[in-house]
């Protein structure tokens, strides 16, 4: 897993602004019998993805082991969720994907939500197999605005590529043709709706939480929140405007 110091000095805009998951993904996870044992959440982040496994998961055996690299993420995760920390029902540690501190075929999910575009395919499925229960499987989710057409999806692209640091296409996830490399035992995929709204301040916190922008403490950011304002009076709807998610979950197995 590469680069946790990109998102330094973000994890407060990213706790507050970043989008939440479809509650009809964890539906789907707890239907599936997923999430009544011991679930890794990788690249935790502040515990956005987290949170959808904890309302979800069931039973004596269900918990969840949170892996983020990135202190001041870990530190916002543990603090929001401190209450599962104390009933035994979360615990946060610190690893990545190449690397955790979790026992041998100690979990039989691993879950990498908005993470997975960092890892490193070769050590991570090495770890994986090593944490993972016989028959265990592996879930990579992302959300994703790109490739909905709607008209501030557009207005809000047009911000973010003017001022990206990223050459070429914005990353956002891997792209479907490459995900054998980190599920070589091949996966089903699912997609969510997912629109969220944005008040004016949550959508300037957006852009402050996205590692390919600039910080909020960069001279630029107040000519990102400018334009992103502009964009945002052009489409508002009552007090918000709407960008609106696709949430894609891939399910699968390493052998």
């Amino acid at each position: 897993m590469t680069h946790p110091d990109r998102f330094l000095g973000r994890a407060d805009v990213y706790a507050c602004a970043r989008p939440t998951y479809p509650p009809a993904l964890g539906e789907w996870l707890a239907g599936l019998g997923l999430l009544s044992n011991r679930v890794a959440d990788v690249g935790a982040g502040t515990g956005l993805f987290t949170r959808l496994l904890l309302a979800h998961g069931t039973g004596p055996n269900f918990a969840v082991d949170a892996v983020e690299p990135n202190p001041e993420m870990r530190a916002q995760l543990g603090a929001t969720l401190a209450q599962e920390m104390a009933s035994g029902r979360l615990r946060v540690h610190d690893g990545t994907s190449e690397a955790t501190p979790l026992d041998s075929a100690s979990v039989s999910l691993i879950t990498a939500a908005q993470a997975a575009h960092w890892f490193s395919p070769v050590p991570t499925v090495r770890e994986f197999r090593r944490v993972l229960t016989p028959g265990g499987q592996v879930l990579l989710v992302w959300n994703d605005w790109r490739g909905v057409a709607t008209p501030f999806n557009a207005a809000y692209r047009e911000v973010v590529t003017r001022f990206s640091r990223e050459d070429g296409e914005l990353v956002s996830r891997v792209p479907e043709q490459e995900l054998p490399k980190l599920m070589p035992g091949g996966f089903e995929v699912q997609t969510f709706d997912n629109p969220v709204p944005f008040p004016r301040e949550r959508l300037r916190a957006l852009a402050g939480s996205i590692s390919y922008l600039p910080s909020p403490d960069d001279p630029q950011f107040a000519d990102v929140g400018q334009q992103l304002d502009s964009a945002f009076d052009a489409h508002v709807s009552g007090d918000h405007v709407t960008l609106t998610y696709r949430t894609h979950a891939y399910l699968g197995r390493l052998d």
